[in-house]
């Protein structure tokens, strides 16, 4: 399972790159309002990346969702187009695939849409696993079920599991996607766990003591 941030605060961005723990960036009109990020030049500065980058068209109207494909494209064709499940959107997926244009769906809570949008021609879906759970439904059941159906039937979707929420989420979903819509807070709780920092505390005093018992050896032996 690879991470992606889902984030639109190029310093968390930034920062996770700079660590080379994230394979990609994704981030919904939600994330970019909240951040006042200028939606176009974020994805100019993060296609020069080798990395897995989504850019979300939204609306059911068909040429206007084309217009903003165009926009997006421009900037690079390796971008992944991100669609909310719908008509309009599954439409878009086959016109898109003609064109050698990759997409994700997103928005997906149940078999029905995931395997709708499979046979669309999508290229990724966006899993929800803690949105699902509020609504009584088993998320990671779901995440499951699905990766099961497409190594049966030998799919080439790529699951990305999406709103996750606690490490027990990220744990389960590890075991059956490929990627993971990470929040910047699940990737730096990871740097915090208390036994992880207290036993670096020990091994750093402890090497301090090794090396200065073994300075004090070398001063002590004669010339």
């Amino acid at each position: 399972m690879k991470y992606l941030i889902d984030s639109a605060n190029v310093e968390e961005i930034n920062r996770l790159l700079e660590l080379g723990v994230i394979s990609g960036v994704t981030a919904n009109p939600s994330l970019y309002e909240k951040q006042n990020t200028n939606f176009y030049e974020f994805l100019r500065e993060y296609s020069k990346f080798d990395i897995l980058l989504t850019a979300e068209v939204v609306g059911d109207h068909h040429v206007n969702l084309i217009r903003q494909v165009e926009k997006i494209t421009e900037i690079s064709k390796d971008i992944i187009i991100k669609l909310n499940y719908s008509p309009a959107s599954l439409k878009l997926v086959k016109l898109l695939k003609e064109k050698g244009i990759k997409t994700a769906i997103t928005l997906v809570f149940d078999m029905n849409q995931a395997m709708l949008a499979i046979n669309a021609g999508a290229d990724y879906l966006f899993l929800f696993v803690a949105r699902n759970e509020e609504l009584g439904v088993d998320g990671l059941a779901f995440v499951e079920n699905v990766a099961k159906v497409i190594e049966k039937k030998n799919y080439s979707t790529k699951i990305i599991a999406a709103s996750i929420r606690t490490k027990y989420q990220l744990e389960t979903v590890a075991l059956y996607s490929d990627y993971i819509a990470a929040p910047n807070k699940l990737i730096e709780e990871s740097f915090n766990h208390r036994l992880t920092i207290s036993g670096k505390k020990q091994f750093e005093a402890d090497m301090a003591k090794i090396i200065r018992t073994q300075e004090e050896i070398q001063i002590e032996q004669p010339q």
